[in-house]
């Protein structure tokens, strides 16, 4: 009998070696976000091709329906984290409407590939914290 592992699988488990070791080297800050809100701008529009505003002004049903009809699942994920780390740099009213679009996005992310990491589950403990606290 032999063991057989799927590409993904062993890709994943790389990533996260990798993720352990940059944590043990350089310390918890090693993933540290940058926090230039022009950044995120430029994220929206290369990776997206919509502006910031776009996404600002859509309603969760309309951020839904886009996400299923206009991007692919592996697009998902990484919107959710776009919203997620903007969020986490806006103030008031536009980070609970950031912070809750990357909730739903997550969500969303996690039910479409059925693929979730506990780290996802972090930024998702501390969405709630966000949200809760204001």
């Amino acid at each position: 009998m032999g063991v057989s592992f799927k590409k993904d699988l062993m890709v994943r488990w790389v990533e996260d070696i990798g993720k352990f070791l940059r944590i043990w080297i350089e310390g918890y800050d090693a993933f540290a976000e940058p926090s230039d809100p022009a950044l995120f701008a430029d994220a929206y529009q290369k990776f997206f091709e919509k502006d910031r505003d776009f996404y600002l002004k859509l309603s969760d049903d309309e951020l839904t329906s886009y996400t299923k009809e206009d991007l692919q699942a592996q697009q998902l994920h990484p919107l959710a984290l776009t919203f997620f780390f903007d969020g986490l740099n806006a103030q008031g009213e536009e980070q609970q409407n950031l912070l809750r679009k990357a909730k739903l996005i997550l969500n969303l992310a996690m039910a479409e590939t059925a693929s979730f990491s506990f780290q996802d589950y972090q930024y998702l403990s501390m969405i709630d914290s966000k949200l809760n606290n204001q």
